[in-house]
């Protein structure tokens, strides 16, 4: 049974009087059997007076204490009221936000499906319902994967990872609707982070493509979609297949026998080529809108398809074709699931692959570059680094990593003809890539003194305009096996 504080405080009084009242009964017997000497009496006398101002002293502070926590106490009564109201308040406000945010959500003709980090669906407006030919309950708690079907879900597999990481994404999907209908949409996944915190979900929007109808007689023709529209650009380079594959060689400075040869491969848009543009112009709109995993898988698919070599295929050791990875393809496992399937279906030889990760992917991601490394290097893939040397990371990065080739930072590169303190750094690079049992590669070499420097130093292999320019993927491959 609990003691309610004021029947405990009467029982502490109770107690300190019962306690004077014996020692005082004790006091006066002791008096007493002493005969009454004045000495005792004195003595005694004093030891009953302080005994009863410490008693008093004791339930004066004790009285002290309990007014003071008393006082605390209705302080933090008054601010538990005060905070719970403006906790209400909030409650209210954020109630009624959700509530016209989702009366605007579910007045968008457009379909939209709140997912969170388990990929699992908590939110859908009427129209991705009608889409779908989904009940709610086959919906609301329900995988991605199970709501918008394995083939649809695959498709948009590739973007979730990085949206779920606080990036955009913007692609083609094509789907088949509940009525059973091909359609085509462009999906946008928008990540949200409550408040400026992490990301708990992403908002996956689809947008119906609407074949325009034929005009009327005599009404003028629907007006065509935007021609510099530079995500349908990109879109539409990929489907046609306006994408050039070009190869820049990369060469060894001590010459083996049976080495395999080697080049980069670059990708280019045949506008630019034709046009004479600047290489490369496209990129930070793949960047933008999330497709770069999508850039990387076409060049990964048409690299195979063009340098098909059949895995123990008789003759000299496989071509070695260097592959950039973007940022997104590094942190994907789809990626190299993808990559892992195309190897088996076109039994292609792995060693003819060597992908390339810039240095900031290794620095800030080793365990998505490890587990990517463990999923490929069973199939003979072989990895780099790419333009290794810089301000961000050292060589003890790539220890354990098991890389077998070091790109080293091409700006060190064109400096060390003219820079002492450059020459040693690449010396050292090389070095260290010799230690790590990977082979050093420098690029942007452009002219002999360079080259002769880079000799000099142990530098393994060399790329630039100074040892070979691009040219198309297929005339590279017929140099190499003239």
């Amino acid at each position: 049974m609990r003691i309610q504080p004021r029947a405990r405080e009467a029982i502490n009084i109770a107690v300190s009087v019962g306690s004077v009242l014996v020692l005082g009964g004790l006091l006066t017997a002791t008096i007493y059997w002493t005969l009454y000497d004045p000495k005792w009496i004195a003595f005694l006398g004093g030891v009953l007076f302080a005994a009863l101002a410490a008693t008093a002293s004791g339930a004066s502070k004790a009285q002290w204490r309990i007014a003071r926590r008393n006082l605390q106490l209705e302080r933090t009564r008054e601010r538990l009221e005060r905070e719970t109201r403006r906790a209400r308040v909030s409650t209210d406000g954020l109630r009624m936000a959700e509530e016209r945010l989702r009366a605007l959500c579910d007045a968008l003709p457009l379909p939209l499906l709140f997912v969170d980090r388990e990929l699992r669906c908590h939110y859908h407006n009427p129209a991705a319902a009608l889409e779908l030919g989904r009940s709610p309950q086959e919906i609301e708690s329900r995988p991605l994967s199970e709501v918008v079907g394995s083939k649809a879900y695959a498709e948009m597999q590739p973007f979730l990872a990085g949206s779920l990481a606080g990036g955009e994404a913007a692609y083609e999907l094509a789907w088949c609707s509940a009525d059973g209908a091909g359609k085509s949409f462009s999906a946008r996944h928008v990540p949200c982070r409550p408040g400026g915190a992490s990301v708990i979900g992403l908002y996956l929007i689809l947008s119906p493509h609407v074949k325009a109808a034929a005009p009327a007689p005599g009404e003028a023709p629907a007006a065509e979609p935007a021609a510099d529209d530079p995500q349908r650009k990109l879109v539409e380079a990929m489907r046609d297949n306006q994408f050039l594959l070009l190869a820049q060689p990369i060469v060894a400075l001590q010459p083996q026998a049976g080495a395999p040869k080697f080049h980069e491969i670059l990708l280019r848009l045949k506008e630019e080529e034709d046009n004479l543009l600047p290489p490369g112009g496209f990129f930070p709109a793949a960047e933008r809108f999330g497709m770069m995993e999508q850039l990387d898988r076409w060049v990964v698919r048409h690299v195979i398809g063009t340098c098909h070599e059949p895995a123990g295929a008789k003759g000299g050791p496989a071509a070695l074709h260097g592959i950039n990875l973007s940022h997104a393809a590094v942190h994907s496992d789809a990626f190299a699931r993808f990559v892992q399937a195309q190897i088996a279906e076109r039994a292609f030889d792995g060693r003819a692959l060597c992908f390339e990760i810039a240095e900031p992917d290794i620095v800030r991601s080793p365990a998505d570059v490890a587990r990517l490394m463990g999923m490929l290097k069973p199939l003979g893939v072989r990895f780099t680094a790419d333009a290794f040397g810089s301000v961000h990371g050292s060589p003890e990065t790539l220890r354990g990593l098991g890389f077998d080739f070091v790109k080293i930072d091409g700006v060190l590169v064109q400096r060390i003809a003219r820079s002492p303190a450059d020459e040693v750094k690449v010396c050292g690079l090389a070095e260290a890539c010799r230690k790590l049992g990977a082979r050093s590669i420098a690029e942007f070499v452009e002219d002999e003194a360079t080259l002769s420097r880079l000799r000099a130093v142990g530098v393994d292999y060399v790329q630039g305009f100074g040892i070979g320019h691009p040219e198309r993927l297929r005339a590279a491959r017929a140099a190499m096996a003239a």
